[in-house]
């Protein structure tokens, strides 16, 4: 099956500004890039779907995107994306490049991270943001994660990984943050109480994935 019929418009439906949690989450990412940029620079939105994450955190800058759907890529040129420039076409032209929830989707995610450096200015910063982290308890334990789907996940990153791989194409990883307390998809009670049954117990009424500590991980590293 190719990408784009993977990726249909039945997969952007809960992408128009229509899903509250995700909006949430947004918020909680805007917050982590203003700690490491003011959201003046020219920014590609690697996998940027109908372009509700830059519209949402209201970047200011120059906005780029890349992505396959065609009814996503309306979207987001109604909300302020271009398409006329990205990480495989440009050389040092951009001050941000961000792979949001994208990168374990990609076929070639190293290659991709490679295009992004080569696209970044001296300096620039990569943020690899809602990204499944495999190095979490919940996946030791039980061998998946909320944000996995098999069927669609050519990548299992973690922490670890991502660091040596930035580190070989010559980025230095600044911080990697893990948030789950304020996740608006996470219930601190219920998460803990689904863990010991499903660990202990093995009640098969919490073999659903759920949000737990270190199941997904915030990514910033800086171009060398």
């Amino acid at each position: 099956m190719k990408l784009n019929e993977m990726y249909d418009d039945e997969y952007f439906k809960e992408r128009y500004f229509n899903d509250p949690k995700r909006m949430i989450s947004f918020m909680n990412e805007k917050k982590f890039i203003a700690e490491y940029h003011d959201f003046t620079g020219t920014i590609c939105d690697v996998g940027c779907s109908t372009g509700e994450f830059l519209k949402a955190i209201e970047w200011k800058g120059p906005k780029y995107g890349m992505e396959i759907n065609e009814n996503a890529i309306k979207a987001a040129q109604y909300n302020g994306i271009s398409f006329e420039k990205n990480i495989i076409t440009e050389k040092e032209f951009f001050d941000i490049v961000v792979f949001r929830g994208t990168i374990q989707h990609l076929i070639n995610p190293f290659e991709y991270i490679e295009l992004a450096y080569k696209s970044l200015k001296p300096g620039g910063l990569i943020f690899i943001l809602a990204t499944p982290n495999i190095n979490s308890i919940f996946y030791k334990f039980f061998n998946t994660l909320p944000a996995l789907d098999p069927n669609k996940n050519f990548f299992l990153p973690s922490d670890i990984q991502l660091i040596q791989i930035l580190s070989i194409f010559s980025f230095e990883t600044l911080e990697i943050q893990k948030p789950y307390l304020n996740s608006p998809y996470s219930n601190f009670f219920m998460d803990h109480v689904k863990f010991i049954s499903r660990l202990v117990v093995g009640l098969k009424r919490f073999n659903k994935s759920f949000p737990f500590w270190g199941n997904m991980m915030n990514v910033v590293a800086k171009k060398l």
